[in-house]
């Protein structure tokens, strides 16, 4: 960042330890002088309000400066950010720097540097203080050894690197600042770990925030066309920068080269990237990684991918499939269901076999929506409310519903006995139906095993697909749930389908015969 000639108007009152903005010289709440917040220029061995005791200082970005610092009162070592000096005693500028503490607090991820509390000294000065990573960063990694990572350790590294950026897109916050400097490796973490740190210029979706204490908001080498144009930004910047991050870590080098920030906007605008094989043998890297990078690089945000989740999915895919390779394994299509889901559901005893057109319908479902209620089955005694069974559900599923969130699907509630599920199907409509149906057999079979009240989870699935116009409709392609529930019964029950909208519907049904365990799935058609 450029910083521009600043104003000094950021006062601070010692008493109420309350900032203000403007030309004002008396607090309006206790009628005490202000001052001036003053520049902190920090030096090893300096103590700030007798608690955090600096180091050394270990980076320096566009409008703070990092220091290595002892905490006193929690025994740990912490990475304190502060204003610069030029910034120390500008309202914009400060408004900015706690914009980025707030944002972080929304994000919780190993690969996220973690916030631990964000404040004001008692001369006023503004400190973040957050979780230090002890290592190098990925541009440090490749100046040190003149070439980029080894493949299989990149791909490790920016399998991690797309979980933050899913966990950060789900809380809706754009990083902005995606860069291999913002990619930290730890000393001590396994291999492929990273951190992401910097969220200086995050923000939440939405036009590029401007400000009249900064000039250019980004890296040069590393922003996306809409950045360069200060339009709107969303998590399709974040993967644009993705791109550029993954060229640097597997080549050492980012994908356009300039001799000054205007040129680099220029190719960020008008060039196409050069292609990966350009720069590395594709030998090194899994068949068709080259396919999943270009749409990264896409100039227009909207031919970008919608979902990091599914980015990060499809990457694994393609590296499980490359691992497969060396080791001599038979190829095989692999399913969006990871191996830590089980198949749970199962086709009645003694039900024939249906035949169903396994065919591809003729549209695309774009995404699957699930309704899903939990319900009390009546066998006397207490009667458990909406709230009760809200808590109920909250607890026993809180490990199955943070494992659909990390494999990419929105999760609404629990709220009073609902819940809603939205994944986006990434053009693996059977995939994700299965892994869908899967989790949800699992949830009910958590419920299950509550002695006190006895519940049952039912399930309303509904398909989105995008019209010719544009606009999302709902509709569920029958042939989708048939080639999964092949010989599942098909039942109504009425009070699920009323509060669905009777929409196609998957109710859940423990058997008897040969396992109480055993679950599987019914469909109704749309009407």
């Amino acid at each position: 960042m450029k910083s521009l000639n600043l104003q000094p108007d950021l006062l601070f009152c010692r008493k109420c330890r309350r900032h203000f903005r403007g030309q004002r010289r008396v607090c309006p709440s206790d009628g005490s002088s202000l001052e001036l917040v003053t520049a902190f220029v920090g030096q090893a061995g300096d103590v700030l309000d007798e608690r955090y005791e600096l180091v050394q200082q270990v980076g320096v970005g566009g409008m703070g400066t990092v220091f290595r610092a002892e905490d006193r009162l929690t025994k740990r070592v912490v990475a304190l950010k502060l204003l610069n000096d030029e910034y120390a005693s500008n309202a914009s500028s400060a408004q900015r720097f706690f914009q980025e503490a707030k944002l972080v607090r929304l994000v919780t991820h190993p690969s996220v540097a973690s916030l631990h509390r964000f404040g004001r000294t008692r001369e006023g000065r503004l400190l973040i203080d957050m979780e230090l990573v002890e290592g190098e960063s990925v541009r440090d990694r490749v100046l040190r050894e003149g070439r980029g990572l080894d493949p299989t350790l990149g791909l490790m590294v920016l399998d991690n690197l797309l979980g933050a950026l899913a966990a950060c897109h789900d809380a809706d916050v754009v990083h902005c600042d995606v860069k291999p400097e913002n990619v930290m490796l730890p000393r001590d973490g396994t291999p492929g770990q990273c951190k992401l740190v910097d969220f200086g210029i995050a923000q939440a979706p939405g036009p590029v925030v401007q400000s009249e204490d900064v000039g250019v908001v980004g890296t040069p080498a590393y922003m996306s066309p809409e950045q360069i144009r200060g339009l709107h930004v969303d998590a399709r910047t974040d993967l644009y920068l993705v791109g550029c991050v993954t060229y640097e870590l597997l080549t050492g080098e980012p994908p356009f080269i300039g001799s000054n920030a205007f040129e680099l906007c220029q190719h960020h605008l008008y060039t196409p990237p050069p292609p990966l094989s350009s720069r590395i043998s594709p030998e090194l890297l899994p068949r068709g990684f080259e396919a999943w990078l270009a749409p990264l690089l896409e100039k227009d945000a909207a031919a970008r991918p919608l979902s990091t989740h599914g980015v990060r999915q499809a990457l694994r895919t393609l590296r499980l499939a490359h691992r497969r390779e060396l080791a001599g394994e038979p190829v095989e299509r692999v399913n969006l269901r990871p191996p830590s889901a089980p198949l749970l559901r199962r086709t009645p005893p003694g039900m024939p076999a249906v035949r169903v057109d396994v065919r591809r319908s003729d549209f695309d479902i774009a995404a699957v929506h699930a309704l899903i209620e939990v319900r009390q089955l009546r066998a006397g005694g207490m009667t458990y409310g909406p709230e009760a069974l809200e808590q109920i559900a909250r607890h026993v599923l809180a490990g199955s519903l943070g494992d659909l969130r990390e494999w990419g699907a929105k999760v609404s509630g629990p709220a009073g006995a609902h819940i809603e599920v939205r994944v986006p199907c990434n053009g693996d409509e059977r995939g994700t139906v299965c892994h869908l149906l899967d989790a949800i057999a699992s949830m009910h079979l958590q419920l299950s095993h509550i002695p006190e009240p006895r519940l049952e989870l039912r399930a309303a699935l509904v398909g989105h697909r995008p019209s010719v116009a544009g606009v999302v409709e709902q509709a569920l392609d029958p042939l989708v749930l048939l080639r999964i529930a092949a010989g599942s019964q098909i039942r109504v029950d009425e009070h699920v389908a009323r509060w669905a909208g009777r929409r196609a519907l998957v109710r859940l049904t423990t058997l008897p015969e040969p396992r109480p365990t055993q679950v599987y799935a019914t469909s109704l058609h749309p009407v």
